[in-house]
Parts: C-alpha cells; structure tokens; sequence
C-alpha cells in the first residue's frame, strides 16, 4: 500500500475513533414484587425512566392493567422541585392525564404541558408515559430520579419504598 493510501486510512480511522456517538438517553429500572398491592387496583412490576435529551418516557408494568390511578413523581437535582405524572385510567370510561407542579405546598397546580401523553396498553399491562423536557424546569435540568405510586378511590394501593438513582440526561 502506498504511503498516501496509509495516511488516508489513518486518517479517517483516527476520525471515527475521535467522531462522538449519538446521545443516548440514560435510563433507570425499578422493579416491584407482584402482588405487594394493598387492595383491588394497579400493582406494579416495574417502572423504566428514560431521560432522553428532548423528553423523558416512562414505562410502567403491572399485573394486570385495571382502573386505577398511576402517578409518577419526577424530581431534578438540586434544590428545585420537579413535577408529578398523574393518569387517572378508566377502562370503560375517559382516562385523564395531567402534570402538577411539586411546588412544596398544599395548592399544587398542573403545569401546562402541550405534548405530555400517557398511551394505556392493557393487552401488554403496560403504560407508557411521555413528558417533553420543556415541562421540567423549562428544559434546563440534567439528572432526575423518580417514584412511584398507585391510587384508586383516594387510597393508596402500591408504591416504591424510596427514590431510584439519579439518571443523567442523554
């Protein structure tokens, strides 16, 4: 091989050595024993965080997907408050999914959030929720942890005993 053909496939091998991949969201997994509900409702298996560069999707599991309500609490690091991911799931009726604002006092108000959307998929026993990064902190955040916890007639039925690690943001 001539002396310019070498410095050219070490050129270019140097370049895609140095060329930095694609961001890749970092996630976190949580798993929940089966059948630790408290009551008739969402018992959870586990819950998947993916913090992705332009929006955060959680994906939770559960026994059996039944009525029920899922909330997922999203905190930030640092010492400003995050955002609490509620889905109130009616099989035979309207499914509501909104975002509060974990502002620390009794009146927590929803947070508008164009884009936020929860896709219930009973067959599978999952949901899916998807929250823009523009919804926390306005973007400009970077690692986030989270919890979780299950309702149904204002009773709790299942939840995560502490916080999951802090998940960077891809």
């Amino acid at each position: 091989m001539s002396r310019w053909k070498l410095s050219a496939v070490a050129l270019l091998a140097a370049t895609l050595a140095l060329t930095p991949g694609s961001a890749m969201a970092q996630r976190a997994t949580v798993t929940d024993p089966a059948g630790d509900a408290a009551g008739r409702g969402l018992d959870v298996t586990s819950v998947r965080v993916a913090n992705k560069d332009h929006r955060i999707v959680t994906t939770v599991r559960f026994v059996k997907t039944r009525r029920g309500e899922l909330i997922v609490f999203l905190d930030p690091r640092g010492p400003h408050r995050g955002v609490t991911m509620v889905s109130r799931y009616r099989p035979q009726g309207t499914t509501r999914n909104f975002v509060l604002s974990n502002a620390g006092n009794d009146d927590t108000p929803r947070v508008r959030c164009p884009g936020f959307t929860v896709a219930w998929r009973p067959a599978r026993d999952l949901a899916r929720m998807v929250l823009p990064s523009t919804c926390l902190r306005r973007g400009d955040y970077g690692a986030i942890r989270f919890a979780f916890l299950t309702e149904r007639n204002a009773a709790d039925v299942d939840f995560s005993s502490d916080w999951s690690p802090f998940i960077p943001r891809g």
